[in-house]
């Protein structure tokens, strides 16, 4: 059984005994979202791939505090990014590197909280994008050549649509501190603060669509100044057994960057976020 509940309650559990007409008490297990796209059609993914073994699950979304919410045990699974975990963790660990991060949220972990394996085709850190024209005049391409001159540097950050993230913090980047950070109401008016000279550097919370077209450069970091943020699963611990967990595994295993910006792009533009779930699913035979 699935169901679809619009907001959390203060009444929803991560497990719930259900019974209809006589049938024998069921364990409902439920998956937690923000109200962001992402987190929503993720958390569609993760409940009906569990229901794909048997599992009753239902998704609980809207919540503005859904880690809050598996901690006190109001929900039984969130999709996260394991950077994002690691922050509210343990931010001042040095782990940036997707091995590193996976090591280091392992070793953090609160106790009854376990893992699934991060998704490594996913890469949703935070993009700094800057002007052509700056890019080409100071030889600046990557985030390390960026750092040694963030002090002298303003920046801007906007929220991309549908994607999760939160805005930056001081330590986002490794040895960078800006003399000032603006916030914008949306990516449109971050690229024209570029564009226009009002600011050297853009931030947004993940990868962007049109970059390239608005004549903008994304800085590449290979060497991971700012934290890796790959994809996975957070769950109470035992509660699940092997194929339930492989199934989580198996959802890891298959998501892409390039597949998530898509989802998101579908439940954005008006598709039901668990019908893009089930077709997505499908596409991928889990």
């Amino acid at each position: 059984m699935r169901r679809t509940v619009a907001a959390l309650l203060v009444t929803t559990w991560s497990f719930a005994a259900v019974s209809c007409a006589g049938e024998q008490a069921r364990t409902v297990v439920a998956v937690g979202a923000d109200s962001t796209a992402e987190s929503v059609v993720l958390a569609e993914i993760y409940s009906q791939a569990l229901a794909r073994t048997g599992t009753d699950t239902t998704v609980v979304h809207g919540s503005a505090a859904p880690a809050a919410d598996l901690d006190a045990g109001r929900i039984a699974v969130l999709p996260a990014r394991n950077g994002g975990l690691l922050d509210r963790w343990n931010p001042s660990a040095q782990a940036r590197t997707p091995e590193a991060v996976v090591a280091a949220v392992n070793a953090s972990l609160p106790q009854g909280l376990s893992v699934s394996d991060a998704a490594d085709g996913t890469d949703l850190r935070s993009r700094l994008l800057v002007t052509e024209e700056f890019a080409s005049r100071d030889g600046v391409r990557t985030v390390a050549a960026l750092v040694p001159r963030c002090a002298e540097l303003t920046a801007g950050y906007a929220e991309l649509p549908g994607l999760a993230g939160a805005a930056p913090s001081p330590g986002l980047i490794s040895g960078c501190a800006f003399a000032t950070i603006t916030r914008y109401p949306d990516p449109q008016a971050l690229r024209k603060a570029l564009q226009d000279g009002e600011i050297q550097v853009g931030i947004v919370n993940g990868p962007p669509a049109d970059a390239d077209s608005a004549g903008l450069v994304v800085l590449d970091d290979p060497k991971y100044a700012l934290r890796a943020q790959n994809l996975l699963a957070v769950y109470r611990s035992g509660i699940f057994d092997r194929a339930q967990l492989k199934k989580l595994n198996y959802v890891a295993g298959e998501l892409t960057t390039e597949g998530l910006v898509d989802l998101v792009r579908q439940v954005d533009t008006g598709t039901d976020p668990a019908a893009a779930a089930r077709a997505w699913l499908d596409a991928h035979a889990l």
